[in-house]
């Protein structure tokens, strides 16, 4: 069976680390690899507006061309998806979809107030495939 790499990304500059990480696992283990980004939009907003999301998918788009360029100069093609919705959900979802072997995610260290705020993965996230990456500014 073919193995799956899914690397979770937020912007291909300060998910460097995340993004080599993945790649060095997926070369290392001959497996496919993923990149994702997922745009944080809860439906407990209840706001929606088509033209600010449609500006954030061609952002996003282009974030995973320029970590997709990366791999394919370390010698690896790269899937590039985009979705939409609580990033911990999303991800997990995505990952039973691949039947993925790995996950690897940034962990920023965030604390208090800004980890409550910011951090989607500190709660109802299964970590159990997952590789944190310790992600520096």
């Amino acid at each position: 069976m073919a193995k799956t790499i899914l690397a979770a990304i937020r912007d291909s500059v300060s998910d460097r680390s995340v993004l080599n990480m993945a790649i060095d696992l997926a070369r290392d283990e001959e497996a496919k690899l993923v990149i994702c980004h997922v745009i944080n939009r809860s439906e407990d907003l209840g706001v929606f507006n088509p033209i600010a999301e449609a500006k954030l998918v061609c952002k996003a788009e282009k974030t995973l061309s320029v970590a997709a360029d990366i791999a394919k100069q370390r010698g690896l093609d790269a899937t590039k998806i985009v979705k939409i919705g609580k990033p911990s959900e999303r991800i997990a979802e995505l990952a039973k979809q691949l039947n993925a072997t790995n996950i690897v995610l940034g962990n920023r260290k965030l604390r208090g107030l800004r980890q409550w705020l910011f951090s989607e993965f500190s709660t109802g996230f299964n970590l159990e495939n997952a590789t944190l990456v310790p992600v520096e500014k």
